[in-house]
């Protein structure tokens, strides 16, 4: 069986993105045509490109489904009342497209606006999740665990009602 990666990303973007960075976003995400340059990575050592945040479907590895949003983030005004560019990413990333996806992710933040936690990675095989926290310099991927024993708040389910 192979490897998976769920891929989560929360991030706000520039208001000024460059457009020709706005075009490959929206391809990346399924959401436009492939722009004639892309410069998100190295895609021809990869194999060629495709649209690494597509979503729309059910994820292959988890449960729940691929999703992606670009959206303006338009009650979030930057101090010059310009909207940024909200975006969320939930994919399914396969062991052999991990690197590449990292490349476009690290190509992505510099765009980036939020400072800290951005999202998470989780491998299919042992569950372990990894937080992807961004600083001005890049992202760092950081594996959390607790010292101890985990504090856990239980929510209480609901019963089902019968028919």
């Amino acid at each position: 069986m192979s490897d998976y990666y769920d891929l989560f990303l929360a991030v706000d973007l520039v208001p000024d993105l460059p457009e020709p960075v706005l075009l490959e976003l929206r391809w990346l995400l399924g959401e436009g045509d492939r722009p004639a340059e892309l410069h998100a990575t190295d895609w021809e050592s990869w194999g060629g490109p495709w649209q690494a945040f597509a979503g729309g479907a059910a994820s292959p590895g988890f449960d729940g489904a691929d999703v992606s949003l670009l959206v303006r983030a338009l009650d979030k005004p930057s101090r010059d009342g310009s909207a940024p560019w909200a975006l969320t990413v939930r994919t399914c990333v396969h062991e052999d497209d991990f690197g590449v996806t990292m490349d476009v992710v690290t190509w992505l933040l510099q765009y980036g606006t939020t400072v800290g936690w951005v999202g998470f990675v989780r491998d299919s095989v042992q569950g372990q999740v990894r937080h992807l926290v961004r600083h001005e310099y890049g992202f760092d991927l950081v594996d959390l665990r607790p010292a101890g024993q985990p504090q856990r708040a239980t929510w209480p389910s609901p019963q089902r009602q019968q028919d």
